[in-house]
């Protein structure tokens, strides 16, 4: 294949509405909905967490789409607020903490790595309704919680060398003569009429985001013969791909989905649905450890979560 470029399609793009009177209009009036412990969750502080923790897809939406799809997810959001609240408190009691110069260094990197000026993240924020003190909150807790976890969960896990090599023998899909990935992709070809292009891949992008399998989507909306396979494509060995997909597959976690890219052909939409490594290799040896790290901690993790509740007072109101 050719060069790829990134395409940021905008096809739902942010509009001006502000948070406040959009809040208004659909929550009438703040309210408390949870009390965790001494501290209490309001409908606004819900909103805010939700505009902050949502992914990309989600906040390109409308007010609109955007709005309904927290009110159909808001259970799940105030279930991870609640979690945060707690995750924070006992953080507390260990004397984990980040300074304003740290959060000040959090928030340039971020503007850095987004090319943002001043004045264009302020107005990022403004359009998702938060303040640059709510950013700062939010961004502190999160960094705390990160140093909590490294320091009360990650770092009693271990892994052996023989779990490593258990789990080589027991998933040989992960060792190849080369390096690779496994690829699933959906493909739309080009056409003149740019809105009618746009249409398909707003369709696309919706149908994914509203938890279609990829190969459902891809099954009945790819434009190519890997429709046939549910978009599987199988192992690409990196030697012998281009080097704008090797990036771009090095940088994606199994399962993510891609932003829509185009080249002179079409559109393409990937998923990553695996990798291999050269066999006896360090990359391979060092990828096993970090997914038994991984599984490890979401388990060490949930355990945690539960004791926390365990232990705390929380009340969910109607």
């Amino acid at each position: 294949m050719k060069k790829f470029c990134f395409l940021l399609f905008f096809i739902l793009t942010f509009q001006s509405l502000a948070f406040s009177s959009y809040a208004e209009n659909k929550f009438f009036v703040d309210k408390v909905i949870a009390v965790v412990n001494k501290d209490v969750i309001t409908w606004s502080e819900l909103y805010k967490y939700m505009e902050f923790t949502a992914k990309d897809e989600i906040k390109a939406l409308n007010p609109d789409e955007k709005f309904n799809y927290f009110k159909a997810h808001k259970e799940e959001f105030l279930e991870r607020l609640i979690d945060t609240k707690l995750q924070i408190e006992e953080a507390e009691k260990y004397g984990i903490s980040v300074t304003d110069a740290e959060i000040e260094g959090a928030i340039n990197e971020i503007k850095k790595k987004y090319a943002l000026t001043d004045q264009a993240f302020q107005e990022t924020l403004k359009k998702e309704g938060m303040s640059i003190n709510d950013y700062k909150k939010m961004l502190k807790e999160q960094i705390i919680i990160g140093r909590a976890l490294n320091s009360l969960v990650k770092s009693k896990i271990i892994i052996t060398d023989a779990e490593i090599n258990n789990y080589i023998s027991t998933h040989p899909e992960l060792s190849c003569d080369d390096d690779g990935y496994y690829v699933s992709q959906i493909f739309l070809k080009i056409r003149e009429n740019q809105e009618e292009l746009k249409t398909k891949i707003n369709e696309v992008l919706k149908r994914l985001i509203q938890g279609e399998s990829f190969s459902k989507v891809a099954s009945q909306m790819s434009e190519d013969t890997t429709a046939k396979t549910g978009g599987a494509i199988g192992l690409l060995k990196k030697k012998e791909i281009a080097s704008e997909l090797s990036n771009l597959f090095s940088k994606m976690s199994i399962g993510q989905v891609s932003e829509p890219m185009m080249t002179e052909h079409g559109i393409f939409i990937f998923r990553l649905d695996g990798v291999c490594f050269k066999k006896g290799s360090d990359q391979l040896i060092n990828y096993v450890r970090n997914l038994l790290e991984d599984e490890k901690f979401k388990k060490d993790y949930k355990l945690w979560i539960r004791g926390l509740r365990q232990r705390a007072y929380i009340e969910i109101m109607d």
